[in-house]
């Protein structure tokens, strides 16, 4: 590619970036005007709108295949529903910057998983990789708060189990685009089915206590206008680029968060060994998708 050629996937990718860390801040906001347990309906709900009008616009639906919706539908009912509560009680609890970069870590199950399900082996620099994240998320416990958030080691938990299902998930997408290669109406069928997942664990407790506060349904959908334009610029980034370009860039998104953190949210601010935390496993997560390209 040449130099022009590259430019369009690495804007695209530092756009998707970009995106993923405002919906972290947005999240702080939305949460001061509702509950955790209810920000999903809306957060996803926004998401599913910019999927949708994505895919009505660029998806050739005259090559639709049942059994590629259908595992697109079946992936749905656990993923963005179950990232996303996951996402936003780990962003209540540990603060936008700490959940980015613990919530980054998912190429770390995609390389275990190949070298325990598939033989393969570490290369140096996937080692390398693996070490630093291991070690980021070590600082960040040792840590144990930022700024004014104090929260146990066990909550690193709950966006590394989000990160685990963005993993597990993975081979079924594969499968489905294999049989329709169209990322954007795997992701419209996926917001529709956790759509109704999420209305169906909180629809009724949401309507029991009667109407959200306007507000925060407000920040909540732009909660998931982010994040549904951050998947739509990373599936454009990738079909213009390599993986290799393309991943790391988005990789950055927790670093981006740091900064808008320290921008908009005074009570985040972050103590030197927890940036150094974020940094490090940031930077293992690089080298862990270079490694493996």
């Amino acid at each position: 590619m040449s130099g022009t050629a590259n430019l369009a996937p690495m804007l695209l990718a530092l756009g998707a970036a970009f995106c993923f860390a405002l919906a972290l801040i947005l999240t702080q906001f939305g949460l001061r005007t509702m509950p955790s347990w209810r920000s999903p309906l809306y957060s996803i709900g926004g998401a599913l709108v910019v999927a949708w009008m994505a895919a009505i616009a660029f998806v050739d639906w005259r090559s639709f295949n049942l059994d590629a919706a259908l595992i697109f539908a079946g992936v749905g009912c656990i993923f963005p529903v179950v990232v996303s509560i996951l996402s936003v009680r780990s962003n209540e609890r540990l603060g936008p910057a700490v959940a980015g970069a613990v919530g980054n870590v998912t190429p770390i199950f995609a390389v275990l998983g190949a070298v325990l399900f598939l033989g393969e082996h570490l290369g140096l620099l996937q080692l390398a990789g693996l070490a630093m994240v291991v070690g980021g998320v070590a600082l960040l416990a040792l840590r144990g708060g930022t700024g004014g958030r104090h929260w146990s080691v066990w909550v690193l938990g709950l966006p590394l189990a989000a990160a685990l299902v963005r993993g597990a998930i993975q081979p079924a997408i594969k499968t489905g685009l294999a049989l329709w290669p169209e990322p954007l109406a795997a992701a419209a069928i996926g917001y529709a089915l956790s759509t109704v997942v999420i209305l169906s664990l909180v629809g009724r407790r949401a309507m029991k206590e009667g109407p959200a506060i306007r507000s925060g349904v407000l920040w909540f959908l732009g909660v998931g206008f982010a994040n549904g334009s951050a998947t739509f610029l990373l599936y454009a980034a990738l079909g213009l680029g390599s993986i290799t370009m393309v991943a790391p860039l988005v990789a950055l998104f927790p670093l981006m968060g740091v900064v808008m953190s320290w921008m908009f949210l005074r009570g985040e601010r972050l103590h030197a060994l927890g940036l150094l935390g974020i940094i490090v496993s940031v930077a293992g997560v690089i080298l862990l998708l270079l490694g493996g390209t």
